[in-house]
């Protein structure tokens, strides 16, 4: 199953970083809300597991905050491929814009 990976720095402590990924995907659930459905997120450790429906396909994956990124990655089936690069690029503008600019 091809597989898509984003990971953007988050300029602060992982466990602030660890909060906002909580609050990511339900941000980007409710932006998209006529494109996202069965929004399915928990934490396991420091581990978020998620899955959510786009257009009739399942996508799921992880995501991980370590002391200077936020890694989110997952699993798209093959006829979602012509969609990696807008899933892909949604995750990266949520991330970047949670969290926020870098520290001058």
């Amino acid at each position: 199953m091809p597989q898509f990976s984003v990971s953007v720095p988050h300029n602060t402590t992982k466990d602030v970083a660890t909060e906002k990924v909580k609050k990511m995907l339900d941000h980007v659930a409710e932006k998209y809300a006529d494109q996202i459905k069965n929004l399915d997120q928990h934490f396991e450790g420091d581990k978020l597991i998620f899955s959510f429906k786009t257009l009739g396909i399942t996508v799921s994956g992880e995501g991980t905050v370590d002391d200077q990124n936020v890694n989110i990655k997952g699993n798209i089936p093959f006829a979602a491929m012509m969609f990696k690069g807008k899933i892909e690029s949604t995750l990266r503008d949520s991330l970047v814009r949670m969290m926020g600019p870098k520290p001058a």
